[in-house]
């Protein structure tokens, strides 16, 4: 089985809906999974251009795996949305989820927005200059990093934790919109105050675990390939075309299992 795996198209941006209308992607696996950052939620069933997005996809691919990034919630749903589990299909083969594990093809995926974990010392900073304090709002609230950490990243903490400890035969693929390991934090982002707004260490949870496929998004930077152990992180991200982030951007990235 082939799975194409891509992230932060951030359709709801006019630059990137524009270049994704000339530039759109070709399907050279069974399953596709979008890590987050896609679009606002607001607009996926409302707008015609996410409806004829995702009605393309849901006849290209056999399955296709959306899980949320922190823009689909700029003024858009209220986060606690995320207080359970979430499933919606959009087709009988699209699905939007977090937190929510699902066997398919032979391969168990785990599916979480894996939003951070955000210490005392750098939330002051954190929350003075990152953008989902101002525009995520929670039960009606502006997001505050206590919400942030207790109401957001411990859940999706709890969740891939519970799961990857679950025994298995299957291969496992995770996928996480924020980055699993400070490894992944492009080299020009390294020591940045702002890193723990954007990735968590899980590197012993990783290792402990061992599942066979980590794909993430969000950080705009694309990196090489990754391992931890036995672990492949890897992610293709398309990022702000007006800014040129999406120069590293790959059409046809896929994992074979199988």
């Amino acid at each position: 089985m082939l799975i194409q795996y891509c992230s932060d198209l951030h359709l709801e941006m006019k630059p990137n809906a524009a270049f994704w209308e000339e530039h759109p992607l070709e399907a050279v696996g069974d399953v596709l999974i979008l890590a987050g950052d896609i679009t606002n939620l607001t607009y996926y069933n409302s707008r015609k251009l996410e409806k004829d997005f995702f009605k393309k996809l849901s006849k290209q691919f056999k399955q296709v795996f959306w899980i949320c990034g922190n823009h689909e919630f700029y003024r858009s749903w209220d986060a606690s949305q995320l207080d359970k589990p979430l499933s919606i299909n959009l087709y009988k083969n699209v699905q939007l989820l977090n937190n929510v594990s699902v066997a398919y093809g032979g391969v168990r995926f785990l599916f979480s927005t894996l939003w951070s974990y955000i210490g005392e010392i750098e939330g002051m900073y954190i929350q003075q200059n990152m953008s989902d304090f101002d525009l995520i709002r929670y039960r009606g609230r502006t997001l505050t990093t206590g919400i942030y950490t207790n109401k957001l990243h411990r859940p999706s903490l709890d969740f891939l934790t519970t799961e990857l400890q679950k025994p298995t035969d299957l291969p496992t693929v995770a996928v996480t919109h924020h980055l699993p390991s400070l490894q992944c934090v492009h080299p020009k982002h390294q020591g940045s105050a702002l890193n723990q707004g954007f990735a968590t260490h899980l590197d012993a949870l990783i290792l402990d675990t061992q599942p066979h496929y980590w794909v993430y998004g969000h950080s705009h930077a694309n990196m090489p390939v990754i391992e931890i152990g036995q672990t492949k992180l890897m992610t293709n991200q398309l990022g702000y075309c007006a800014y040129g982030e999406n120069s590293g951007f790959g059409w046809n990235k896929w994992i074979e299992i199988g």
